[in-house]
């Protein structure tokens, strides 16, 4: 009896090494939201583990919390930086490094990584900070000169020939991984916060007024920042980055009508022609896609009253496949794996994960109501587990499973 278990035990970890997602992006650019298409994906890792939450205190000097989302390397390294201007490389829960940005500067949106693994940080004095694997400083190199006080820089974006960021401003600027600018592109309106790109290296930027009924833009640059297709929606206020994939992209808009305000989602074909539009009467908030084509749009309306979010399952031909509600705020994306849908979850009282199967169905439920103040924007590592970094104090959080439950095939 004792053999056949022993057995049994060598069957199930060969099964799940084998299981495990063989694509863990090395050799690739590295970028938040599941990559430039921004899609949310993570199913080529496997099933999130969802069982419980641990934290790992992070021992440095600068003890402070996350200023942005953790950024996960290839191999599972963490990048996190601080609210003092810290970048940190985390390795087997301990600084393997740390590079500090000019004094009065701090980073200023998300961070990214070529291929190389070299990290790109932008900065609030407007700074382009490209640092090494070993956490040496390449270069830094100040790309805009003109950006206000309240002015916003979008999550980097890297590319297989540079790194594209954009302002609040109206500039889009692409710089090399020499440090060179190669090229600015002037828009007149605001870029969105995020923005995604496609597997030619095409640039999908949402334009926006920033307020409710004008007519916000969706542009189209190709690498070397030159205008593919822009395309106007009347009465429509972008908020947040498409999602490109499978030559489609996908996106959303709030609309008014009268008091009334209205989710329009599209998906359109990369070229620019809209192959169907849907509505929603819920304020969206967020999107994902994954390698099915299904999108998956969250959204809440704000105001008095108990807390109340809605998840909504699209197919790719733009057909409702499921929708459900939830007494509490989701704040931030829907992140996809081959089985479960992850949601960050938020009331009155606490913050915890759900974990949706695919069909919409409520699968499992981690309370994170013991655990330190939270940078709510979770990165996923190739196990695939969820990770969170400390908002006030210098920590990272992970949603695991008992060590048997991974040996399982089940």
């Amino acid at each position: 009896m004792g053999k056949y278990f022993i057995l049994f035990l060598i069957t199930s970890l060969i099964i799940l090494l084998n299981s495990c997602g063989s694509d863990s992006g090395e050799g690739k650019p590295v970028n938040i939201y599941g990559g430039a298409g921004r899609t949310n994906s993570f199913e080529d890792f496997g099933s999130f583990y969802n069982k419980y939450p641990v934290i790992d205190k992070i021992e440095f000097k600068d003890s402070s919390g996350a200023i942005t989302a953790p950024l996960v390397l290839p191999n599972s390294e963490i990048i996190v930086s601080t609210v003092k201007g810290n970048i940190l490389l985390i390795s087997q829960k301990q600084v393997k490094w740390s590079y500090k940005i000019d004094s009065v500067e701090l980073p200023s949106a998300s961070l990214a990584a070529d291929a190389n693994v070299n990290i790109y940080v932008i900065s609030t004095g407007g700074k382009l900070y490209s640092i090494s694997k070993d956490g040496v400083l390449n270069w830094k190199k100040k790309i805009i000169d003109s950006a206000g006080r309240y002015d916003i820089f979008s999550d980097l974006l890297v590319q297989d020939d540079g790194v594209v960021t954009a302002v609040s401003n109206g500039k889009i600027i692409k710089v090399g991984f020499d440090g060179n600018i190669r090229w600015i592109y002037s828009a007149s309106l605001s870029p969105a916060k995020t923005f995604a790109a496609d597997e030619k290296g095409n640039l999908y930027i949402p334009l926006t007024h920033d307020e409710f009924g004008a007519t916000d833009t969706l542009l189209c640059l190709s690498s070397a920042g030159k205008v593919v297709w822009k395309k106007g929606f009347e009465n429509t206020r972008f908020i947040k980055s498409p999602v490109v994939f499978n030559k489609k992209v996908y996106l959303f808009g709030i609309t008014e009508s009268g008091e009334q305000k209205i989710t329009s989602i599209y998906s359109l074909h990369q070229k620019g022609k809209i192959l169907w539009k849907k509505e929603i009467l819920l304020f969206a908030r967020f999107l994902s896609v994954d390698k099915d084509g299904r999108a998956y749009i969250t959204g809440y309306n704000s105001g008095i009253g108990e807390a109340m979010s809605g998840v909504f399952c699209f197919s790719t031909d733009g057909k409702l496949v499921w929708k459900k509600y939830f007494e509490v705020i989701i704040p931030s994306v829907p992140l996809i794996s081959k089985k479960y849908i992850a949601l960050v979850v938020s009331d009155k009282n606490a913050v915890g994960v759900y974990f949706l199967k695919k069909d919409g169905t409520l699968y499992e439920v981690v309370s994170m109501e013991n655990m330190p103040v939270l940078y709510l924007q979770p990165a996923v590592t190739s196990a695939p587990i969820l990770i969170f970094s400390g908002a006030e104090e210098l920590c990272i959080v992970s949603i695991d499973a008992p060590p048997f439950d991974k040996f399982l095939p089940w």
